[in-house]
């Protein structure tokens, strides 16, 4: 985007950046235009034949002093005249480094932002590209003040490709005579600099080279996830859990392994027409294994597991809660490719009319980031979202484009209770048999996660008292005292849940489907006298 900017002539455009010279030379060498800048130790500069060069300009004292004709000049406002004055064969554009606070730079430059954005107008109405105006570059780590935003075009963050990192590792290995990285895990140590700015990524493979004696791909991974994680917006994992730890479920099992499928062949299914599924919402009951999905799927695909909530971004500064949404999304884009985990979906996200009266908008604003940022996701991105109620999240959540499925997890059935009995009970040392189909039996209605509580609980007693293994009685006898908790006291919400879900939802699992019809007939055990029909 910002290339096509520089070459349509846009003439101001603001680009929050910490890597200044990177940013020169990524243009310089991208664009067919005219360069100028204020240099330091050159003063008013022209880049020419790849480097800066001053540029001599008519003394303004030379009458006075006696002085020669032409100069170096350090000062602006004349930099600017030499540059409105004179003709020149390709457009012009002036870089300006911005150090410190804009709010103290820019006043200077206001009329002049102003100016060139009346005459851009003019020239496209005019259709004549001759009256295109002076191109101004303002590159910053700061934000662009808010009072002069609508004279720029901003960009934000232009963290180096993966073909970038790829010439840096190459330049400080051949410095060493190819002796700090074989060169089948260039890949890998680029991909784990991705995210990185330049300087950032210079700096951890020479601090790598500097303490392992090699540009060590898991070091430069490491350091770049505790930077992350130090933040506390997005958590980095390496998932552990695959689908042979997660009972049942065997509808969306297979379709990530699907996916998989198509993502490891994506040239071969763009042959037949196929589009891989890259974002998926799941919604069901707490406890019935939603995380542990999401965290599979980033196994199956091969790919690292970013989490982050709602919850996360909210901050009690004014306007912080949507910049921290940006910061989000554009990690996601710099990593990728990547699987993205947003927890506590529904309760996060809900938003709502009120929100101006409670929180003064933020949490609109807040949605609408995210929204933006949802549709903006690389290719290369597979997202999931676990929400546990979809009550008071707003329509266009919902819509066709935003999900390509919405799948409903409800409470385990028979058969997946007693193979999540059999995943845990297995992991214990013992030549008991379990009789899982009585375990299961006495588990009605409880979660995954109580059954593993379930199970931790008797450990505890037993093994705590008689220091020998459980068995399928002791199991039997302390499931009861579990009290399948959000059954009891959450009933009407889950039965609302299934309502909906036969309805409006895929099923996770078939074997959850088709126990549908019990679930629906269990009156509340707290009420009774009501009564549900089954419809």
């Amino acid at each position: 985007m910002l290339f096509d900017k520089i070459k349509l002539g846009y003439p101001n455009i603001w680009i929050k950046d910490n890597d200044y010279d990177r940013i020169i030379d990524l243009i310089t060498n991208s664009c067919d235009r005219d360069f100028y800048a204020l240099n330091f130790s050159l003063g008013f500069s022209k880049y020419q034949d790849n480097k800066w060069k001053s540029v001599l300009v008519e003394n303004p004292t030379k009458e006075i002093t006696g002085g020669p004709e032409y100069i170096v000049t350090h000062d602006f406002s004349i930099a600017i005249d030499y540059l409105l004055k004179n003709k020149f064969e390709k457009p012009v554009t002036y870089f300006v480094n911005v150090i410190g606070d804009p709010n103290n730079l820019i006043p200077n430059y206001a009329g002049l932002l102003s100016h060139f954005k009346s005459t851009y107008r003019t020239a496209f109405w005019s259709d004549d590209l001759s009256l295109l105006p002076l191109q101004f570059i303002f590159i910053s780590s700061a934000d662009c003040p808010e009072a002069y935003a609508n004279y720029f075009t901003l960009v934000d963050n232009l963290l180096p490709t993966a073909a970038e990192l790829s010439v840096v590792v190459n330049h400080i290995n051949s410095a060493a005579h190819d002796s700090l990285i074989k060169p089948n895990e260039i890949k890998e140590a680029v991909n784990s600099g991705l995210g990185l700015t330049e300087v950032e990524f210079i700096d951890l493979c020479l601090t790598s080279v500097l303490r392992t004696s090699k540009i060590d791909p898991k070091f430069i991974y490491d350091s770049k996830m505790a930077s992350v994680k130090k933040n506390g917006i997005l958590e980095i994992l390496k998932p552990k859990i695959s689908f042979n730890d997660i009972a049942g479920l065997d509808n969306i099992k297979d379709i990530i392994s699907r996916t998989a499928k198509l993502w490891n062949n994506r040239d071969k299914a763009k042959s037949f027409g196929i589009t891989p599924i890259r974002r998926i919402l799941m919604v069901g009951v707490p406890g019935t294994g939603k995380s542990a999905i999401c965290q599979a799927t980033a196994n199956e695909l091969g790919l690292d597991l970013a989490r982050t909530g709602i919850s996360q971004v909210m901050n009690s500064f004014i306007g912080q809660s949507e910049a921290n949404m940006r910061t989000v999304f554009k990690q996601i884009k710099a990593m990728s490719p990547l699987c993205v985990w947003i927890d506590e979906f529904g309760r996060d996200l809900s938003g709502g009319s009120s929100s101006s009266h409670v929180d003064g908008g933020t949490t609109d604003r807040v949605h609408g980031e995210f929204l933006t940022g949802l549709q903006e996701l690389p290719e290369e991105t597979f997202l999931m979202c676990a929400a546990n109620q979809l009550d008071a999240l707003r329509p266009e959540m919902l819509r066709a484009d935003r999900f390509d499925k919405i799948m409903f997890v409800g409470l385990p059935s028979h058969e997946e209770r007693s193979h999540i009995f059999s995943i845990h009970l297995n992991k214990i040392d013992t030549d008991h048999r379990y009789d899982y189909d009585a375990l299961a039996e006495a588990s009605m209605y409880m979660t995954g996660a109580e059954i593993v509580s379930s199970i931790r609980e008797t450990k505890f007693y037993v093994t705590s008292d008689t220091f020998r293994p459980i068995t399928t009685q002791d199991l039997l006898k302390y499931i009861p005292m579990n009290k399948n908790i959000l059954w009891h006291k959450h009933h009407d919400m889950i039965i609302s849940m299934y309502q909906y879900a036969l309805t409006q939802w895929e099923w996770a699992s078939t074997k959850q489907y088709e126990d549908a019809k019990i679930i629906l007939a269990k009156t509340n055990p707290q009420k009774s006298k009501s009564k549900v029909v089954w419809s």
